[in-house]
């Protein structure tokens, strides 16, 4: 039966390719979005939960959260270095690292920090940065594979298209992949920020180079002893006003990073439900689709069935024929759809990392199964529901 199945699907190709085409569509995008999407929020409640409260300049809290947790964004500006080294002697806070984003190379965004800042990060290859050195780098899993790095290789970053700092940096480690936006970056002291960019505005200016820190940086992300903390925190940081000797005054921002990552994530939930709706809509066409062209397949084949009847087979292996047939097409269906979502993801991953965003192909979500085993049975149902119907018609149950 399973081989006369088989057969008799070869000699119907064309509504097999119909319903194939149908299934694997309606249900690869639904797999694709719900995956999609689901990463993009997990990513960012992970990202923002482990940071208490972020300081930075006075601005939007979005892109202050944006540049400082997924590396999106420009900086809203810098802040002086007095600020990082305040709440690093504030007994509320248990620790504030300094943030700085400047620089690219090859695309790949440069953000100066402290070694403290990759604390939950492994190292595949090397080690971490020396706080107290500077020309040091460590790449990203994605940095190194895209650009052919190792340990021990040296580049050069640059301030925007075809300004090539002098300065080379070494690279002194390489981050295990963790399929998150850190697999994009490029991470290095923030001290050799301050020095790359001094020694470049004293070679433009034709003056000597001197030690001396630029002292500025993007932003200051704190971690507190207890949530009272950070909210206190907050409520003294953001819009005051601080005045350094040399630069005059500066004005910041502080934000509690999960409470400004609710409303983008509230955002992101609504475009999730309307590509859920738009699935929902193509997925009940293709069941009209699917019904229609087993309605035809089975109209078609009443000769068949007559002949198959005449030479003694029963109704119920003529229906077990093609309830076979269409569980058939529908697992490959499915199986299609899986793999067509998974693919999607591989090219795509590339192109929405410069977003921010790194996708996992290989993370499979529970729900998604379920989607896919729903799809199935739904593709089935036509086919019961006919031979049921034919088999009453005839009033043939043998």
């Amino acid at each position: 039966m399973f081989r006369f199945a088989i057969k008799n699907m070869l000699i119907k190709k064309v509504q097999v390719i119909l319903v194939l085409l149908s299934i694997v569509i309606s249900a690869g995008v639904g797999v694709l979005a719900f995956n999609i999407a689901e990463q993009v929020s997990d990513g960012i409640t992970n990202t923002a939960a482990y940071y208490s409260a972020i300081i930075g300049p006075a601005g939007s809290k979005t892109q202050l959260a944006m540049n400082t947790m997924y590396f999106t964004d420009s900086p809203l500006g810098t802040i002086p270095y007095t600020v990082v080294e305040e709440l690093q002697r504030d007994s509320r806070v248990v620790s504030a690292v300094p943030f700085a984003m400047a620089d690219s190379y090859n695309g790949h965004s440069v953000v100066g920090t402290a070694s403290a800042f990759l604390e939950t990060k492994e190292i595949a290859d090397g080690r971490m940065f020396d706080d107290s050195a500077t020309l040091e780098v460590v790449l990203g899993a994605a940095v190194a594979r895209m650009n052919g790095l190792s340990v021990g290789d040296e580049i050069h970053t640059s301030h925007s298209v075809g300004d090539e700092h002098h300065e080379g940096m070494k690279v002194v480690g390489i981050l295990r992949e963790s399929h998150t936006v850190y697999d994009n970056v490029v991470f290095t002291q923030l001290r050799t920020i301050w020095e790359v960019h001094e020694h470049e505005e004293k070679e433009h200016a034709g003056e000597e180079d001197h030690d001396h820190e630029a002292g500025t940086v993007c932003a200051v992300l704190v971690k507190t002893k207890n949530p009272g903390y950070a909210m206190q925190l907050v409520s003294e940081y953001d819009g005051k006003v601080t005045t350094t000797r040399e630069d005059g005054t500066y004005t910041l921002s502080a934000i509690e990073p999960m409470e400004t990552v609710r409303g983008v994530l509230d955002e992101t939930n609504n475009t999730k439900y309307i590509v859920f709706v738009l699935c929902g809509i193509i997925l009940v066409m293709n069941i009209m689709v699917i019904s229609i062209i087993t309605l035809l397949n089975m109209y078609n084949s009443a000769k068949e069935i007559s002949l198959m009847r005449l030479i003694g087979i029963s109704m119920k292996k003529i229906n077990l024929l093609y309830i076979i047939q269409n569980r058939l097409i529908g697992a490959v269906s499915v199986l299609l759809a899986f793999g067509m979502s998974r693919l999607c993801m591989t090219f795509m991953k590339d192109y929405v990392a410069s977003m921010g965003v790194v996708l996992n192909a290989g993370r499979v979500y529970p729900l998604e199964i379920a989607i896919l085993v729903g799809v199935f049975l739904i593709s089935v149902l036509p086919t019961v529901v006919c031979t049921l119907v034919m088999s009453r018609r005839d009033g043939v149950s043998d």
